[in-house]
């Protein structure tokens, strides 16, 4: 049974926050884009950012860099949008000047879980972690739809800390599709592993198949290149089975022939030398072993394949899907 809480826009006020002012520390990747959608629901905005190539832009957009000191005393909800490592000692810098109004936000929850910043008991600390990075949540705003986030209310020395933080989600643009309540350590934790397995894993295949097609198999560089990942087939295929499911968009989307391959080669798939790996598949395609197998399989009505599509999708894994299906609104996006 799944029962984690999702909030909508009309689950959020934005007059919550309406007359207070939102500090954004750091105006990079997610800086940027949170402090336009911001200021465009009417919030008021100041904005604090090092001495680096963002500050050309920030007079651009027509925002005033404050230093850290001054965006602190003037605005009473903080978020932190620079990176894990700099966070700490940029909070030295916010800590003398806060006091009971202000509400501390995190993007991400990497400080806190690994105690970074132990910030004061006498704030509010929430977080809001947007699921994409700064360009999709900029566009989708300003085509009246949002990508979802994660919330979660760390301290509520105001009582209010909910409140606000989903004021703020619906002012950028968040609880549109929905904002899933979320601990802080979880976020933390499986943001993490995403980025050092899955993300690891799919740049280490992309680097090494394009190695050993190109350099040591003479494949052409470009349509190597184009059928790895620059045509953007695989992004488009990623963006599909985020609503219909990981194995169903390959069910519902994806000749025999693909089904067939990705049945014979997942369970070697991330095991043993990835290059002999690479070199074997390429060769089992060249000498028609594989064409060989797909008409046996052909011929068998394609046995195999709705045998491993059971196999690998657990009840767990099909139930969270048609939960998401059901639950985030506005996926369009």
């Amino acid at each position: 049974m799944i029962n984690e809480k999702i909030y909508y826009d009309n689950d959020a006020d934005i007059s919550h926050i309406k007359d207070k002012s939102v500090g954004i520390i750091g105006y990079g990747i997610q800086g940027r884009s949170q402090a336009l959608n911001l200021r465009d629901s009417g919030i008021n905005v100041l904005v604090s950012n090092r001495n680096d190539r963002y500050l050309e832009q920030i007079r651009e957009d027509g925002f005033t860099n404050h230093s850290i000191e001054s965006l602190v005393r003037n605005a009473q909800i903080i978020m932190m949008l620079i990176p894990d490592a700099a966070q700490g000692e940029v909070y030295k810098k916010i800590e003398p000047h806060l006091n009971e109004s202000h509400t501390l936000v995190f993007a991400h929850g990497y400080a806190l879980r690994f105690n970074t910043i132990n910030p004061s008991n006498i704030i509010d600390v929430v977080l809001l972690a947007p699921r994409m990075p700064g360009f999709p949540i900029r566009n989708n705003y300003i085509k009246g739809h949002g990508v979802p986030a994660f919330i979660d209310v760390i301290q509520d020395n105001s009582s209010q800390a909910l409140e606000n933080v989903l004021a703020l989600a619906k002012a950028i643009g968040f609880t549109r599709p929905g904002v899933l309540q979320v601990d802080y350590r979880v976020e933390t934790e499986l943001d993490l592993f995403i980025e050092q397995y899955v993300v690891a894993s799919f740049v280490k295949i992309i680097i090494e198949s394009f190695d050993v097609l190109v350099n040591k198999l003479d494949f052409p560089a470009v349509p190597t290149l184009m059928e790895l990942y620059a045509s953007g087939e695989m992004g488009v295929v990623l963006m599909k089975a985020a609503k219909e499911g990981i194995t169903n968009v390959f069910q519902n989307n994806a000749s025999p022939t693909c089904q067939f391959g990705i049945y014979s080669n997942y369970n070697a798939s991330l095991t043993g030398d990835s290059k002999q790996n690479i070199t074997r598949i390429i060769k089992e395609i060249q000498d028609g072993s594989f064409n060989k197998s797909l008409n046996t399989e052909g011929a068998e009505e394609y046995i195999n394949i709705k045998k491993f599509w059971d196999t690998i999708t657990s009840e767990s894994l099909q139930d969270s899907q048609e939960w998401i299906d059901k639950s985030f609104r506005g996926r369009e996006n």
